[in-house]
């Protein structure tokens, strides 16, 4: 019989240990994160953008970085917000809003700020939902995700963060086959983003000569 699924409710995830949630959250972002190249408009600012985002994503946080790290997750999470959907697609938006909430409770979170980075971790996973929910595609994911993540009991938050990559210990992000859609938008995020490395190094080069 094939077992069903349920997400686990706001008040349930607020149980996972500091780290956990955000690696949680993170997870669940990186599931939309290609979406962020799917946009009618792309400027230098908002490449600049996803290129933090794509690394920050990606950050193990010390203690000694989270203050500038919540200063810059508050910055990113301010630009994703005000995106103008004449620019990007709601889809987008939503994953960007995602990406930039996950950041943001991880930074807050190894800054020890509890409160405000399980606020976050909730908007990321609300987010990423959103977009995974219109492309029909179940929740199986990140209910392993939870699983693996519920029973875990680590020290103080700022000496261990997860490495949610698929060679972390949670494991291939889609505990399986990536769903078509994802392959699809994954094949031009990854084929974007190398452009768009490139073009604000040689803008960064540029203004600095």
């Amino acid at each position: 019989m094939k077992k069903e699924y349920t997400l686990p409710t706001e008040k349930i995830l607020r149980t996972l240990s500091p780290p956990s949630i955000a690696a949680y959250a993170t997870r669940c972002a990186l599931r939309v994160q290609p979406f962020l190249c799917l946009c009618n408009q792309a400027s230098n600012q908002y490449k600049r953008f996803v290129i933090e985002i794509d690394d920050s994503l990606n950050a193990n946080i010390s203690f000694n970085e989270a203050e500038d790290a919540s200063l810059n997750a508050d910055e990113l999470l301010s630009y994703a917000t005000e995106l103008s959907e004449k620019d990007v697609t709601s889809k987008t938006k939503a994953a960007a809003i995602s990406a930039a909430h996950a950041f943001k409770a991880t930074a807050y979170i190894a800054n020890d700020f509890l409160d405000e980075g399980y606020d976050s971790a909730i908007c990321a996973v609300d987010n990423s939902m959103v977009v995974i929910g219109e492309m029909d595609w179940p929740f199986a994911p990140a209910q392993k995700d939870f699983e693996f993540l519920q029973d875990l009991i680590h020290g103080d938050a700022v000496d261990y963060f997860f490495d949610c990559r698929d060679t972390g210990p949670l494991g291939d992000l889609w505990h399986g086959n990536p769903p078509d859609w994802y392959l699809e938008v994954k094949k031009i995020y990854d084929k974007n983003i190398a452009l768009w490395e490139k073009e604000v190094l040689k803008k960064k080069d540029s203004e600095d000569c």
